[in-house]
């Protein structure tokens, strides 16, 4: 994945992003599937992973860098669907959107070569690139579900 297609993606999914603005309150609050969360807290998942990447990875990596493996995934999926329940529509997806620039900012400043450059987390060792491409894949995933959840066009 080049630069420029993790910039397009980023791009792209904010544009997205501000379409379920308008997403009326009964789809916002809808499970993306039986027994799943509602979108609402699909959003704010992201929002929440989007800024520990922001605060606790992207700053830290660095050839040969050695991070902690991720947090326990169940207890920021929580804390996400906490959020989600006590803030506005509105407010949780202006929230990822800002984050999102901060994404782009940081990709615009960074070169191809710097996208190689590898680390490990825990014992798993994979680059800037990987990082990214594996959010990626998260986004499109969540972003599937909350289309066919609500019913909306891509």
């Amino acid at each position: 994945m080049k630069k420029q297609d993790i910039i397009s993606h980023y791009e792209s999914f904010s544009v997205w992003l501000e379409s379920i603005k308008d997403l009326d309150r009964e789809n916002w609050l809808k499970p993306v599937s039986a027994g799943k969360w509602p979108v609402a807290a699909v959003v704010a998942h992201l929002l929440f992973w989007d800024r520990y990447s922001i605060e606790q990875r992207f700053p830290f990596f660095k050839e040969g860098a050695v991070l902690e493996n991720f947090p326990d995934f169940q207890s920021v999926n929580n804390a996400a669907l906490e959020y989600a329940k006590k803030h506005a529509q509105l407010e949780i997806i202006e929230e990822l959107l800002s984050v999102r620039r901060q994404f782009l900012q940081m990709l615009e400043g960074m070169s191809e070569e710097k996208l190689d450059t590898a680390f490990k987390i825990g014992s798993t060792s994979l680059t800037v690139r990987d990082y990214f491409a594996d959010f990626i894949g998260h986004d499109i995933h969540h972003k599937k579900q909350i289309i066919q959840s609500a019913g909306i066009s891509v």
